[in-house]
């Protein structure tokens, strides 16, 4: 249940809250009027006033919202089943969620006898079990059946993304040949004119092409090919980095004794977004990175300053949420993903069970 651990703020659980606290206001209060219809139109019994005339709809809405406190009821529902969904079920063991929903239905149960105590007509006792399995049946229900559909969802826009890639991908190799003779040809003139430096961002670019193309075509690749692929891109990134006292670069990559393999492309979003937002000219900045494997998980973390006005969690376009669901699809429950901002660093680590 853990496909991809972020710590939730305060603002998204209040948003997901009220927006559920509406939707079962509005389904219950339409489930409401529907049966004030069926009941008025084949003359069933219904309420009537002292008078003997029938309650009218407005009658029965102020009822069931305030002298029968159904605001308060949906609050509370709402607000139990976000909890346990946002802190427990994405977040525990399975064990930690049934624990959770129970524990949730005997305290909806007893908050909800604050709310009737006033009604005459209610049996406490009756009240306390009633509201106890339902809150129960409720919270647990609510995180299995919208984490199925989330799932559902995220797969459609995984498949979706996934294909626009790999269209993209095919219009980039209309004629590869032409672009690596291309580059091969500038590789040549930037030798012959003694101009090294050019030549060996060349060279570095063309294994990069080469790799994007071919690599692309396997769902899982040589970890050693994956980790070349990253010195390369660093190593071309810091050509075009001046050598300044400003800007700090410090990376270790370590390679494995044991051949491991993992999806292609898979880190390098989340290094290029560094290198996008933690680098800047004129004020001090730094990236530190580092790639290991450690008892068969292979283990990045990246720190990077960050500047006023930049959110460096969106990534650059859609990769870091690419890489979000990527994992989610090719390591369910073998990987973790923490993202942090404090303002000042930005901090990456991605844990994947290989």
């Amino acid at each position: 249940m853990e496909e991809i651990y972020q710590k939730p703020t305060a603002s998204a659980f209040v948003k997901r809250f009220i927006v559920h606290a509406v939707v079962i206001w509005l389904v219950v209060n339409a489930f409401s009027w529907l049966e004030y219809i069926y009941k008025v139109k084949f003359d069933l019994a219904y309420t009537v006033n002292k008078d003997g005339s029938l309650i009218s709809f407005s009658d029965s809405f102020i009822n069931h919202n305030i002298h029968q406190p159904l605001f308060l009821w949906v609050l509370l529902v709402a607000f139990l089943a976000e909890g346990n969904y946002v802190f427990v079920f994405r977040q525990k063991s399975l064990v930690w969620f049934i624990v959770s929903s129970a524990c949730l239905g005997i305290l909806g149960g007893a908050i909800s006898l604050l709310f009737t105590k006033h009604l005459a007509f209610y049996s406490t006792g009756a009240q306390f079990i009633e509201s106890a399995i339902f809150i129960k049946l409720y919270v647990a229900g609510y995180a299995i059946l919208y984490n199925f559909f989330y799932e559902r969802y995220q797969r459609i826009q995984y498949y979706r993304q996934k294909s626009e890639a790999e269209l993209q991908l095919l219009k980039a190799q209309i004629n590869p040949h032409f672009f690596f003779n291309t580059l091969n040809n500038i590789y040549g003139i930037a030798l012959s004119e003694n101009a090294n430096k050019t030549a060996s961002a060349i060279e570095l670019l063309s294994d990069m092409m080469r790799y994007n193309m071919d690599g692309m075509r396997e769902n899982f690749i040589k970890l050693d090919t994956e980790l070349k692929f990253v010195e390369n891109y660093l190593t071309l990134q810091q050509l075009r980095v001046p050598q300044t006292e400003n800007i700090t670069i410090k990376t270790s990559i370590e390679y494995p004794k044991v051949k491991y393999k993992i999806a292609p492309m898979l880190l390098i979003p989340l290094i290029e977004n560094a290198w996008k937002y933690g680098i800047s000219m004129d004020k001090p900045s730094n990236i530190d990175l580092a790639i290991y494997v450690e008892k068969h998980r292979l283990i990045m973390t990246i720190k990077n300053s960050v500047f006023s006005g930049i959110n460096a969690e969106k990534g650059s376009g859609l990769g870091i949420s690419n890489v979000k669901q990527r994992l989610q699809m090719l390591y369910p429950g073998l990987h973790q993903l923490t993202i942090e901002n404090d303002g000042n660093i930005f901090r990456v680590k991605l844990s994947i069970v290989l």
